[in-house]
């Protein structure tokens, strides 16, 4: 389900007014003169809660994730890749009597996430659905595709680091190379020429690939291979011969439509299921959880403002403290995004651009004028002394325009950010947490207008 919003609903929250401390995180940043006459108060009630994250747009990432992990604490993740091939040329001939001597789907890493040293299987299949150019694809959509695979790869190690030599001596840069059957390659060679005149007319033969990452003999892998889908490596090489030639190839690319597919799913051993399954929606718990590739946030609701009237808001400051990270597979993200929610409980954004990654959804933001933070940071803890690791959202105009009603208040959503490619988690001390330094708390300094 298509649940980004490009026009965010905010709200009017209400307050209960009390003060805990006379000074705040931040404050020294400020100019003196903005404190005179003012008030600061961080004592709101706020929920926060674990739920399953939206869906978001993946068919224009920038590279394309494959593979599979799990942890103990965030559960399990699969990322697998849905891609149309397109012809190297119009009117594609093979010469006569071509007969193919190997067929090769070759993709041209990118990057690598997760543990360097994990194994890999890896199926292809053809997909029986076709996708559309004129059309945004999310995380969450899985396309028909014929079960029995064309293609597979079992049992081995992502090496994006050294140069692939092939048997004619030729050197390529890394890149994954997928034997697919020799019966694909002939069944194409033999095609009619005019299913080879246009692109049109082959993408009604070979809709496209689903280049799906497999669960190992032992479970889950470790890692997470990336691969840029647009290089001019990747793609399907046929390696054939007629009766003119011998050693000739052609590479089909993945010039179509391409699209990630992720899967997550929560065991009842992990720590985030009961958090999923049963979330306490009314008091908020101790511990919450945000994951990438669409998988976890946190909800964060502020019901009570609402004596907090006739003011200037100075500052609005909203703090999230770490509490752990699984930093074997699953690091902590070094960034997340506050998403305002709509009323029926999505993230809303004012402005997305997947191909760059950049979203933009708090008033403050400012289509990206203003940095509000949100980037990890190294505090040391007033209570305990000890160092901690926080989240850091300057929300000012957001705030002042909820309590004034022309943003309504249906809360907030944490999320990673970019969330439609990197599975990174993070655990946040919720608003029950046992230990009052990992509680989240927004703080406002304000100045009271007089009417």
């Amino acid at each position: 389900m298509n649940k980004a919003v490009f026009l965010l609903i905010g709200g009017l929250i209400v307050l209960t007014a009390s003060c805990r401390k006379d000074n705040f995180i931040g404050e020294e940043l400020l100019p003196e003169e903005d404190f005179l006459n003012s008030a600061r108060i961080d004592t709101f009630t706020m929920i926060t809660y674990t739920d399953i994250d939206d869906s978001i747009v993946t068919s224009q990432n920038p590279f394309y994730a494959l593979g599979s992990m799990q942890s103990d604490i965030y559960g399990k993740s699969t990322a697998g890749i849905f891609a149309q091939l397109l012809l190297p040329a119009n009117n594609l001939f093979f010469g006569d009597n071509a007969t193919v001597d190997s067929v090769v789907l070759t993709l041209d890493y990118a990057s690598y996430y997760g543990d360097t040293t994990a194994t890999h299987c890896v199926s292809v299949y053809r997909m029986s659905e076709p996708l559309f150019n004129n059309r945004n694809y999310y995380s969450n959509q899985k396309f028909h595709y014929l079960p029995i695979p064309i293609g597979k790869k079992n049992e081995f190690k992502a090496n994006n680091r050294d140069s692939v030599v092939l048997a004619d001596g030729s050197e390529w840069e890394p890149h994954l190379r997928i034997n697919l059957f020799d019966a694909f390659g002939q069944n194409i060679i033999n095609l009619d020429s005019t299913v080879l005149e246009s692109d049109t007319a082959f993408l009604q033969y070979l809709q496209g690939l689903y280049i799906s990452a497999d669960t190992l003999t032992d479970g889950y892998s470790r890692g997470l291979m990336y691969f840029d889908m647009a290089s001019d490596i990747t793609g399907v090489r046929i390696y054939y011969k007629n009766s003119e030639a011998d050693s000739l190839s052609v590479l089909f690319p993945f010039d179509g439509v391409k699209t990630n597919y992720f899967k997550n799913t929560y065991p009842e051993s992990s720590q985030a299921y009961n958090a999923i399954v049963n979330p306490d929606t009314t008091n908020g718990e101790a511990f919450t959880y945000v994951k990438g590739f669409t998988a976890l946030r946190t909800i964060v609701k502020l019901p009570t403002l609402t004596n907090l009237k006739d003011v200037s808001v100075n500052k609005a400051e909203l703090i999230f403290t770490t509490t752990t990270d699984d930093g074997r597979f699953f690091n902590a993200p070094p960034k997340l995004i506050l998403l305002p929610q709509d009323s029926t409980g999505h993230n809303s954004y004012y402005f997305a651009l997947y191909s760059e990654e950049y979203f933009s959804s708090i008033v403050d933001d400012n289509f990206g004028g203003t940095d509000i933070g949100g980037t990890i940071v190294e505090t040391v803890s007033e209570e305990t002394g000890r160092t901690v690791y926080q989240y850091k959202f300057i929300i000012t105009r957001h705030i002042q325009e909820m309590l004034e009603g022309s943003i309504d208040n249906y809360g907030f959503a944490l999320s990673c950010i970019p969330g439609n490619r990197i599975p990174n988690a993070v655990t946040l001390g919720g608003v029950n947490s046992p230990r009052a330094n990992f509680k989240p708390y927004l703080s406002i300094t304000y100045t009271t207008i007089n009417k």
